[in-house]
C-alpha cells in the first residue's frame, strides 16, 4: 500500500502547540507593551519630522489601516485591541478567528513605518500566518475546545511551517559569506558597534581569538539547525535537537547583542518543535504525560483538495522569494544566477502589495555577508548653564575635544537605545539621507523632552545631535577603529 508523505509526517505534539501560542503571545504582547505603544505620536503618526513620503518613496504605500487617521486616539484604539487579541490568544480563546485578525494588523502595523521594524517583526508576522492553520487550543488553554473544520490543515499546515522555519534558518547562515564571517572576525568587529554589542560581547572583542571561535561556532550552530530542521520531519530525536538549537542559538544571541525581541520569537519556535517523546519525561505531571496528544490529522474530505492546492502553492511562494534572495549574494549566487532563464523566474521579486512585508519578501538576512560598515551611532548633547556637556540619553558628563576640526568626546554611549528608538537608530544611520532635517530637530527635542522629565532642576541651555562614523581596518592583524563625529543640529536656548 502505497503511503503519501502526508503520513509519513510526523504530527507537532498537541502540547508543544499551546506551548508554542503562548510564547507566540507574549511575544506580541512584549512588542506591543515595549515598543508599539511608547511609539505613538512620535514614530507613528507624525508627519512633522517622519514624513510619509520618507517610506513611501521607498517600500510603497502602506496598508490604510492604521494610517486612516493621524490621531493619537485611533492608534491606541488599534493598539489596544491588538493588546486585548494577544492575551485572548495567549489563553486559547477562539483561536480561529483572533489569528487572522492579529496577522492583518500586525501586518499593516508593520508597514506604517518600516523604519521601526526589522527581523523579528518579520518572524512574528510569518509566525502568525502558519499560526492560522494549526490546531493551537486544544492543549494549555482556558476555555472549551471547539472545533474549526474549515481552518483545519491538518499536517500539510505542519508541513509549510516545518518548511518556512528551514528556509527562515538555512538563509540565516547562506548570506554570512563574507571575509569577516569566514575569517572568523565578525564578533570581534561587532563587539566595536555602538549600538548593538551588549557588555559581554564588548568583553570577549578583547580577545580575538576567543572571539574567533565564538564566531565559528555560532556560524556552524545555524548551519547544524538547518540540517536538524530538514532531519525533523521524519526523527522525533532531531526535533528535540532542532527545539534545543534554536533555543540556544537565540538565548546566546540575547546576551551578546542587543537585538530587541529575537529570543522571545526563538523560544516559540523551539517550543513548537518538541516532539512527543520530550513529554513523557518523568518530570512531567501525569495529567501532562499521558494526554493523547498526537497533534495533526490528515484532511478530512471536505474542502481537502482546495486546502492541499492552497499549502502546496504557498510553499511555492515562499520558496520563490528565498530563492530570489539567494541569488543576490549568498553562497548560492553562482549557481543560481546562472541558470538558464533566471532573470524571468527566481531573478525576478514579485510586486509588493503594500501589506504582508515580511511574509511577502521573506528575506531572512540576520548579520550577513560582513554586516554593517558603519559601527557608530548618533550623540544627544546637552550643555549646562556652564557649557559642560552631558549625553542626554545616559545623563553622563562627557568631555570634548577639538583638534583643528577634528572632535572626539568621551566617554562614548553604547546600547543606549530601547524600543522603537533602537530600530529606528539603526536605520536612520543608514538612511539618514531619506529624512528631512526636520527629522534630526525632532528627534534631538524627544531626548532633550526626556531628560528634563529626568533632571527637572538641572538647566541645558541648548542641545546638539552629533552623528558617529566608526569604521574599521585590520592592520597587521590587529583590529583598528576610526572614528569621525559630525555635528548635525544645534538647538540654541530650548
Amino acid at each position: 500500500m502505497k503511503v503519501s508523505l502526508e503520513n509519513r509526517i510526523m504530527s507537532f505534539d498537541l502540547r508543544s502547540l499551546g506551548l508554542f501560542r503562548i510564547a507566540l503571545g507574549v511575544a506580541l504582547i512584549y512588542n506591543l507593551i515595549f515598543y508599539r505603544f511608547p511609539a505613538v505620536g512620535v514614530y507613528y503618526n507624525n508627519n512633522e519630522w517622519l514624513p510619509e513620503a520618507s517610506s513611501s518613496d521607498y517600500y510603497g504605500e502602506s496598508f490604510p489601516l492604521f494610517n486612516w487617521s493621524d490621531s493619537n486616539l485611533w492608534y491606541y484604539f488599534l493598539l489596544s485591541l491588538m493588546l486585548l487579541l494577544s492575551l485572548l490568544f495567549v489563553i486559547g480563546y477562539k483561536t480561529k478567528w483572533i489569528t487572522p485578525v492579529l496577522f492583518i494588523t500586525f501586518a499593516s502595523l508593520i508597514t506604517t513605518n518600516p523604519y521601526i521594524s526589522h527581523g523579528v517583526e518579520h518572524l512574528e508576522e510569518t509566525a502568525l500566518f502558519w499560526a492560522m492553520f494549526l490546531p493551537l487550543n486544544r492543549r494549555f488553554q482556558f476555555f472549551q475546545n471547539q472545533k474549526a473544520t474549515f481552518f483545519n490543515f491538518g499536517k500539510l499546515a505542519q508541513l509549510g511551517f516545518q518548511f518556512q522555519l528551514f528556509l527562515i534558518y538555512f538563509s540565516s547562515w547562506i548570506f554570512k559569506n563574507g571575509e569577516l564571517w569566514q575569517s572568523g572576525r565578525l564578533l570581534e568587529v561587532v563587539s566595536k558597534d555602538l549600538i548593538h554589542a551588549r557588555p559581554l560581547l564588548q568583553q570577549l572583542g578583547m580577545y580575538p581569538e576567543l572571539a574567533q571561535t565564538f564566531t565559528y561556532a555560532g556560524f556552524y550552530l545555524e548551519v547544524l539547525v538547518s540540517i536538524l530542521l530538514l532531519l525533523s520531519f521524519f526523527f522525533q530525536r532531531a526535533r528535540l535537537w532542532s527545539a534545543i538549537s534554536i533555543i540556544l542559538l537565540h538565548g546566546i544571541m540575547a546576551v551578546f547583542l542587543h537585538v530587541g525581541t529575537f529570543f522571545l520569537i526563538g523560544l516559540a519556535f523551539g517550543l513548537l518543535l518538541l516532539p512527543q517523546s520530550f513529554w513523557s519525561w518523568k518530570i512531567f505531571p501525569d495529567r501532562w504525560r499521558y494526554q493523547n496528544s498526537i497533534g495533526l490529522e490528515v484532511l478530512s474530505h471536505r474542502w481537502k483538495n482546495v486546502k492541499r492546492v492552497f499549502i502546496l502553492a504557498t510553499m511555492l511562494f515562499i520558496l520563490h522569494g528565498n530563492f530570489y534572495h539567494w541569488s543576490k549574494n549568498s553562497y548560492l549566487s553562482p549557481f543560481l544566477s546562472s541558470l538558464p532563464l533566471y532573470k524571468y523566474t527566481i531573478g525576478k521579486q514579485l510586486a509588493d502589495p503594500g501589506i504582508f512585508t515580511g511574509f511577502w519578501h521573506q528575506s531572512w538576512k540576520f548579520f550577513p555577508n560582513n554586516i554593517y560598515d558603519d559601527l557608530g551611532d548618533f550623540l544627544f548633547i546637552g550643555y549646562d548653564e556652564n557649557e559642560v556637556p552631558y549625553e542626554l540619553r545616559t545623563s553622563e558628563k562627557l568631555q570634548i575635544t577639538d583638534f583643528e576640526g577634528s572632535y572626539k568626546i568621551e566617554p562614548l554611549p553604547t546600547a543606549s537605545y530601547f524600543g522603537a528608538e533602537f530600530t529606528f537608530g539603526v536605520y536612520y544611520k543608514f538612511y539618514q539621507d531619506r529624512f528631512p532635517v526636520s527629522t534630526q530637530k525632532g528627534w534631538l527635542e524627544l531626548q532633550l523632552n526626556t531628560y528634563k522629565q529626568k533632571q527637572p532642576k538641572k538647566i541645558i541651555t541648548k542641545a546638539e545631535l552629533w552623528k558617529l562614523q566608526r569604521f574599521h581596518t585590520y592592520e597587521g592583524g590587529v583590529l583598528v577603529l576610526k572614528d569621525t563625529l559630525f555635528r548635525l543640529v544645534r538647538i540654541n536656548n530650548p
